[in-house]
């Protein structure tokens, strides 16, 4: 797995410019997020809240199998990503 934490680094402020593109646990399903929040939760998970602040719940926790923050050159935001090998090229296609 590809893993880079940093415990200074808490929480990021999703936005056009800071992309969080994930793939579910369960489905494998690909999707992306511009707005709202994530928190680091337990090691290994993420807290996932929209832009009102309520948290997100299916994808919040272990729901996400890969998870990577996009800068808008379509770069990985250091210490915001977790992805399985097998997964890389969905996070960055």
């Amino acid at each position: 797995m590809v893993s880079e934490v940093h415990a200074k680094q808490a929480l990021m402020v999703l936005s056009e410019s800071a992309v969080l593109v994930y793939v579910l646990a369960e489905s494998g399903v690909r999707g992306h997020l511009t707005s709202g929040r994530i928190e680091r939760g337990s090691p290994g998970t993420l807290d996932i809240f929209d832009a009102r602040g309520s948290r997100i719940d299916y994808l919040s926790g272990v729901r996400l199998r890969s998870w990577c923050v996009i800068d808008s050159q379509g770069q990985p935001v250091d210490g915001w990503r977790e992805v399985l090998p097998e997964d890389l090229p969905r996070i960055f296609q």
